[in-house]
């Protein structure tokens, strides 16, 4: 309860925000170092040329384009990146001995740079506290727990994402809840930002996966991708149910899935139902030398790296899909025993 009121006085907080004086067009930085001063810094503005600041006995200032839709950069020789939101308020860089810089601004309450490290201390504090709750709770209740964590971190994610729409927080807040969201939801949610957020890497990248996931949707048609001279339509769309496996080595989940899918595999493979690996975001031998080490004896595509992703709308590993004889996507993102449920509709055991 107390959780839901921080996030309700967040989101009041916001609200007020809103209607504060706005800011300017241009964005006025400063900044000194603790010690081992550059000759100069570079910032980075999306949309711009890159702007060399001189630094003069530790210090530098200069006047930049604002840019609130998406993260700008400050780095320097010296090993300096630090990420921030040219907002159009005087932000101030102090970077210290370890050349770790610290951002804050001379008018917080119209800061969209200081809105934004708020939110990001707001989804730390959720993070600490239940991470604090983990060691003091029993296994067998941590699956609730991670539960109540998804929930308030969503409310979270909500309160920023409405509240920030013409700038870049809505963008971060968007791509903390991929999976909160089917697609269709997570396109309308899209069609409401600012156009200049829209057009910002994060959202166009999301964009994207969101339309492939609509075109590969459960009930649609496969799409056809070809690796190395072997065809996806060489296993589906040809008389059998196939349980497609996209996974990567290096992946500790699609590790753990395995398991299941070849106890599918040993329990109903046959005329009527085969099983797929396709290694993605891989390295083609480690690929091959994990699926031998756990048992894998199925039929495989390996170094297929982004393209089925791309394809399918696919932002996380492993992710199981089940096709239909004809190539009829029958269901998406199958996990543990959901992966036999599904397939026992369709297919009897051997």
């Amino acid at each position: 309860m107390k959780s839901k009121t921080i996030i309700l006085a967040l989101s009041a907080g916001l609200a007020l925000a809103s209607c504060a004086p706005k800011a300017s067009d241009t964005t006025k930085i400063s900044g000194e170092f603790a010690k081992d001063a550059p000759a100069e810094v570079t910032v980075s503005i999306p949309g711009k040329e890159d702007i060399k600041v001189a630094v003069v006995d530790g210090k530098f200032s200069a006047d930049v384009p604002a840019e609130v839709a998406s993260l700008s950069v400050i780095t320097a020789e010296n090993g300096l990146k630090q990420r921030f939101i040219s907002d159009g308020t005087a932000l101030v860089f102090t970077i210290d001995s370890l050349g770790q810089a610290t951002v804050t601004s001379k008018t917080p309450k119209v800061s969209i740079q200081v809105r934004n490290q708020e939110y990001r201390d707001a989804q730390d504090a959720i993070s600490d506290k239940y991470r604090s709750l983990i060691d003091s709770l029993g296994q067998d209740k941590l699956d609730s727990l991670y539960n109540e964590y998804e929930a308030e971190m969503k409310d979270l994610n909500l309160v920023y994402f409405e509240a920030n729409k013409d700038n870049f927080i809505s963008s971060a807040a968007l791509s903390q809840m991929l999976f909160d969201f089917a697609p269709a939801e997570l396109d309308s949610l899209i069609s409401t930002l600012d156009s200049s957020v829209r057009s910002n890497d994060i959202v166009t990248r999301i964009q994207k996966a969101v339309t492939a996931q609509l075109e590969t949707a459960e009930g649609k048609m496969f799409t056809d991708f070809e690796v190395d001279g072997v065809k996806f339509s060489s296993y589906v769309g040809n008389g059998k149910y196939m349980l497609v496996d996209f996974w990567a080595s290096w992946c500790g989940p699609c590790k753990a899935e395995i398991p299941n899918v070849k106890k599918v595999w040993e329990k109903y493979a046959g005329k009527d139902f085969d099983v797929l690996s396709v290694a993605v975001w891989d390295e083609k031998q480690a690929s091959i030398d994990t699926a031998a080490a756990y048992g894998v004896k199925w039929n495989q595509i390996v170094d297929a790296q982004s393209l089925p992703t791309e394809i399918y709308g696919i932002q996380g590993i492993p992710h199981i899909i089940l096709f239909g004889p004809d190539g009829t996507i029958l269901k998406r993102d199958l996990r543990e025993e959901k992966i036999e449920a599904e397939v026992a509709k369709y297919v009897s055991a051997k």
